[in-house]
Order: structure tokens, then sequence, then C-alpha cells
């Protein structure tokens, strides 16, 4: 209610000035920030509108003038906030798309086929127990993201990409920004398409989420972008891969990222990447399955399908 009678305000301003030349009121433009993250983000856009007009020396013109001011006063609150609140005005905490980024984009559940073709020669795996360690694991990820130290993680993903992530995380700790993600929950996930070539197999799951999302400055506090009530939602491409030949190991599949893909025994990522026990590498896929992509639902996000070469 707060920014609609700002908003408003502005919109009294613009009746104010009516008699003044056009060029003396430029209009106003409503914009918010973007989320950036690891996770792809959000982006807030606000809407944007101009007012003004001039005045005749007559009280009929002036009344015409003062009609269209009011007018155009109503409009732009009611776009601004229609637009801020993705077109549910006055309602607290409503979902937003996260970006209009790949919104008419649909990938297809494929997650009985998929299975069906990792069974073929790994008969431990099951659908439903690798999405319901996605589901864990993307949690996983943007707490740690949140905390900025991805520690907690890195036997989950790719050396490449955690490379990457932690050279991120450093640049918003440099910059004194800390995100916060509350209220997250996963609404979706499915197996959306599968690979698999002399080397490797590759795994992408399709996920859908929901969270409220903003950035604080570390020292002041101050809310930089995106606000405490807003819900986004997000749709995400997790792409993973390991080595061909590798099997589900039923004794660990349950303690993934926590104890090692090789033997079992507990990990300790702070120190190295290697298996302290039996000297596996597990950052790279050669033992279990690891995030090698991650990125959200864009327009030129296209569907993998099913490959065996």
């Amino acid at each position: 209610m707060k920014r609609i009678a700002l908003v408003f305000a502005v919109a009294l301003a613009i009746m104010a000035c009516a008699a003044l030349p056009a060029s003396a009121f430029d209009g106003n433009d409503y914009s918010g920030g973007g989320s950036g993250g690891w996770s792809g983000g959000s982006s807030w856009d606000g809407g944007g509108g101009s007012g003004g007009g001039s005045g005749e020396n007559t009280v009929g013109g002036f009344i015409v003038v003062i009609a269209v001011a009011v007018v155009v006063a109503i409009a732009l609150t009611i776009n601004y906030v229609n637009k801020r609140d993705g077109g549910q005005a006055g309602v607290p905490g409503a979902v937003r798309p996260g970006s209009n980024e790949g919104l008419h984009i649909q990938l297809p559940d494929r997650t009985a086929e998929i299975e069906s073709i990792v069974k073929g020669h790994d008969p431990n795996f099951s659908a439903d127990d690798f999405v319901s360690f996605v589901k864990r694991m993307y949690i996983d990820i943007q707490v740690a993201w949140c905390r900025r130290d991805m520690t907690p993680v890195r036997a989950l993903l790719h050396d490449n990409l955690y490379d990457a992530t932690a050279r991120q995380v450093q640049a918003k700790i440099e910059q004194g920004v800390v995100y916060h993600y509350e209220s997250m929950a996963v609404n979706a996930a499915y197996m959306t398409s599968y690979a698999k070539d002399a080397q490797f197999e590759y795994l992408t799951v399709y996920l859908n989420a929901r969270m409220i999302d903003w950035q604080e400055d570390e020292k002041t506090g101050r809310v930089l972008r995106g606000d405490k009530t807003t819900r986004w939602d997000l749709r995400y491409k997790m792409k993973f891969m390991r080595s061909v030949g590798v099997l589900t190991k039923e004794e660990v599949a349950q303690a993934a990222g926590v104890n090692c893909p090789n033997c079992g025994a507990p990990l300790d990522m702070a120190s190295s990447t290697k298996c302290a026990h039996c000297g596996a590498v597990v950052t790279t896929g050669q033992y279990s399955w690891v995030l090698s992509d991650f990125g959200t639902i864009r327009n030129d996000t296209v569907d993998e399908g099913i490959r065996v070469d």
C-alpha cells in the first residue's frame, strides 16, 4: 500500500503540473533490479508511464486537463501495481514469474522412458530416488549460496561448475552482497532428457521451485534488490553426468554428497576433493552423478530429447 500511495502521489504531482509545458515533466519509469546469483535468479520488472499536459487560460480547458490528468493518474497506478504484482494487484506476497525469459518453453516429462533406459544397464537405479535426491540437492545448493560457502555441496558439483561458482561467491563477498532465500519449496521435478556416449551418460532434470528472494547490503542491511514478501516462481534445467559403467550403489545412495560414492566413507570436502579413505576423486562423475550444468529456463533453451550413441 505504501508503494501504491507513492505512485498515486506522483500521479497527483503530474496533475499539479498539468498547466506547465510538456517538456517540464518527462514522465516516470518504475523499474526494479534483478537477482543474479548462481541460480540464474529473478528479475523484477516494474511498470512505467508518463503524464503531463498543457493548460489554457479558460475554465473549460483547465477542467479538461484536470480530467485527463486524473485518468492518467489512475491508469499509472493500476499499471504499476499490476506489473509489480504480476497481475495480482493488492495481494501481499503474490507469486510472480522469476523472469519473462522462457515462459513459452515447455520441456516434456520423460521420466518413465529414461528410467527404463538407465535400468537396462544399472538395475539399482530408481527414478523416484534420483528425483528426490535432486530436490534435496537443489535446496542444499541454494542454502550454501546464501551462506556464501559452497563447501558443503562440493561433492555434488563437477569441478568446473564448482570453480565457477566459487568465483561468483567470492565476488559477492567482496561486494558485500548477501542473498536471502526463504520459504523455498520444490513444486515439481522430473527427468526430461538423456544422452550417452562412449565416455559419459548425461541426465537432465527439469525443476520448478518457488522462493522469497532478496539481496541485502552486508554492512547496512539495506535491501538492494527484490523484497521480503514476493514469492518468485523459477524454472531450471539441472544436467548431471557420470562415467559410463558406473552403477548405483544402494548402500550409499541415500548419503550422496556426504559419503564417498566409491567406498561409502565420510567425506571432508573442505580439505580435498579426494576421499581420504580410498583416494577416489568424487567431483568428476567417475563414481557417481555430479551436477555439471545448471541454469534457468530461457528463450533459447532447447529440448535435448534422448540420444544414445
